[in-house]
């Protein structure tokens, strides 16, 4: 199949690189500023797993030169969450027949932007648990290869997952998507929020008795609105996200350790992303800890872990609220969250 890559950051530069080195035809969309370093640089994987180079990617710039001749088959979107529907639509105005879009997108809504532009027979949802970023432009560095979850019953399933697997992307088919896509939440959030509020990283977190009980709290918020939702967690391509979700709700004494320990295995050296939402101005909270406080109002779950998270992450990233009262000063927060009544908080 023919693949355009809608976002070539370290997602979507990784998924690019692997399915053109092992022969398929992929287009790159690129960003100005990056064409240019990537025409004459290329794509290199490094990391864990194989090291690739891809020397000659296709780059283009604009949309518009991905229908100009041969339209992709299949459009791999890997922009970040509050440019779905910029993207949805900007496919739609290219053509009235969208390729399959694969979202690839983290938080939960997504797939329904998409499907809301595009019709739902044009969408697959999908996730990915490899941990990789853009070490420097046309470099990147994969920290933990793990896999991507795709969801089943689009005709073209099978076939991206023989294509991905044959590219060394290890690719596993889910049956049910949002089951799926609310087990990924379970990961993304955990740190990712406090983290770039106080300027700590993930390890420090969760040593940390008050934070620790925080991060706790917005977890098994999650999995109790998941449940009110038919849903439970599953375990995604080698994490086990399954049995995480039952562990979380042991005596915090006897989970801690291990949660720290997931936690700094698995991320590597990669700063968790709202680090970098704060500087954007935008922020992907509202689809991660801010789904979990809306469907908890509709689903009469309280989430006082993840209100206060998602409320202080938009004040910081729209300015109204200095960051540097919070930096380094974990009382500022846990007090926030002891007036919210998150259980268990301690300062």
């Amino acid at each position: 199949m023919r693949y355009l890559v809608f976002g070539t950051g370290a997602v979507g530069g990784l998924l690019g690189a692997r399915l053109a080195l092992a022969g398929q035809p992929v287009t790159f969309l690129v960003r100005p500023r990056l064409a240019g370093t990537l025409l004459h640089r290329g794509l290199q994987v490094t990391g864990d797993g194989p090291p690739g180079w891809l020397k000659k990617p296709n780059i283009i710039t604009t949309l518009e030169q991905a229908f100009n001749h041969q339209p992709p088959d299949v459009i791999l979107l890997t922009v970040k969450a509050y440019d779905c529907k910029q993207a949805a639509e900007a496919i739609h105005a290219q053509t009235t027949s969208s390729p399959t879009v694969v979202c690839l997108l983290n938080g939960i809504g997504n797939e329904d932007t998409l499907a809301s532009v595009l019709g739902p027979d044009r969408v697959i949802a999908a996730t990915m648990t490899t941990a990789v970023q853009m070490i420097e432009p046309g470099i990147l560095r994969v920290e933990r290869q793990r896999g991507y979850g795709l969801a089943a019953g689009h005709p073209l399933t099978a076939q991206l997952q023989a294509e991905m697997t044959q590219a060394g992307l290890r690719t596993h088919i889910y049956q049910d998507p949002d089951r799926m896509k609310w087990s990924k939440v379970l990961i993304n959030i955990i740190t990712n929020a406090t983290s770039a509020i106080t300027g700590w990283p993930p390890r420090r977190i969760l040593e940390h008795p008050g934070f620790f009980r925080l991060e706790i709290e917005a977890l098994r918020e999650t999995v109790r609105v998941m449940s009110r939702k038919g849903l439970s967690p599953q375990s995604l391509p080698k994490v086990p996200v399954g049995l995480f979700g039952r562990a979380i709700f042991l005596p915090p004494p006897l989970i801690q350790p291990i949660l720290c320990h997931i936690v700094s295995s698995g991320r590597g050296d990669k700063l968790p992303s709202f680090h970098y939402d704060i500087g954007r101005g935008r922020s992907e909270v509202l689809w991660l800890n801010g789904v979990v406080v809306q469907e908890g109002i509709s689903l009469d779950v309280p989430t006082p872990a993840n209100a206060v998270l998602t409320e202080t992450m938009l004040t910081l990233v729209d300015g109204s609220e200095d960051q540097a009262q919070f930096r380094h000063q974990p009382e500022r927060l846990l007090t926030r969250a002891c007036q919210a009544g998150v259980p268990g908080v301690v300062m």
